[in-house]
């Protein structure tokens, strides 16, 4: 993915970069260095003051860099975070269902739509590196839960019809049809498979006699608490994504400039400290 970068239109700094080098006119290196220094500093105050969520915003505030080349004469201002030209410019509506035509992990109701279980971690209060944390009244009830955990590992066809119930959850189904081949064995394409001892799960009742919000409870409504190979624990949510569903689908997200709003504040400043430069290096203060 190309950079995302602030540039300004400085045209005395390409003059002087032709003609001139940082030991013939000191001040103006001088100049194009404090500029872009200044730069990357409203760059960097100006995300961290930005509505984005805390997990891109770090990342996005670490990868802003300046470059210098021509002499040092010359400078651009980067960042290579790979969201950087959403959350700038904005993006369009995005149906995540697209994914089922690309996992090998889908399986196949009995009418034969495609569809994927999709594990959602939910972080602990204060804690959001990863993904947004649950609420304390959540917490408080999700950390009392007996623990699921991971008994052993498989395999399982890809594509398997399975029958889906709300007592007993997911069962392969007796009636199953080809759905995809490995190229190289020519035989049924077999991807990894969990099964699981389950323990508490977070009821709505729980949630509702908590105090939780509607949306809360929406949100976390089935959470498990996970005991992890490493001895940790984890809090998940499992949801289904069906093909032909009217959901999962991402609206469109207006951009935020945030790049385009510093360049426009620096701009002028950036101009006058730069021709103050050349006026010294000329004699003409």
């Amino acid at each position: 993915m190309p950079d995302y970068s602030i540039k300004l239109d400085l045209p005395t700094i390409s003059d002087v970069d032709r003609i001139f080098n940082k030991q013939v006119f000191p001040l103006v290196e001088q100049a194009v260095r404090a500029i872009a220094q200044e730069i990357q500093s409203n760059w960097i105050d100006a995300i961290a003051a930005a509505p984005i969520w805390q997990g891109y915003k770090q990342p996005y505030i670490d990868s802003i860099k300046v470059d210098y080349w021509g002499s040092g004469m010359r400078a651009e201002i980067v960042s290579d975070y790979k969201l950087a030209e959403q959350i700038e410019s904005g993006m369009p509506p995005r149906d995540l269902k697209t994914m089922l035509d690309t996992s090998m992990k889908v399986r196949r109701t009995h009418d034969g739509r495609r569809f994927l279980v999709i594990p959602i971690r939910h972080n602990t209060p204060g804690n959001t590196a990863h993904a947004p944390a649950m609420p304390t009244s959540v917490y408080e009830l999700a950390s009392q839960m007996r623990a699921s955990e991971v008994t052993g590992t498989g395999t399982r066809p890809s594509g398997q019809t399975t029958v889906m119930t709300p007592g007993s959850g997911m069962a392969p189904s007796p009636l199953q049809t080809p759905f995809a081949s490995n190229i190289a064995t020519k035989k049924t394409y077999l991807v990894p498979n969990h099964s699981y001892q389950w323990g508490g799960r977070l009821k709505r009742a729980d949630l509702t006699a908590a105090g939780v919000s509607q949306a809360d409870q929406r949100r976390f409504a089935g959470m498990v608490r996970m005991k992890e190979s490493t001895g940790g624990t984890s809090y998940l949510t499992f949801r289904t994504m069906v093909e032909g569903s009217s959901g999962w689908v991402i609206p469109a997200k207006q951009g935020l400039y945030i790049a385009r709003g510093v360049a426009e504040h620096i701009q002028p400043i950036a101009q006058e400290a730069l021709n103050e430069a050349m006026r010294r290096e000329l004699g003409n203060d």
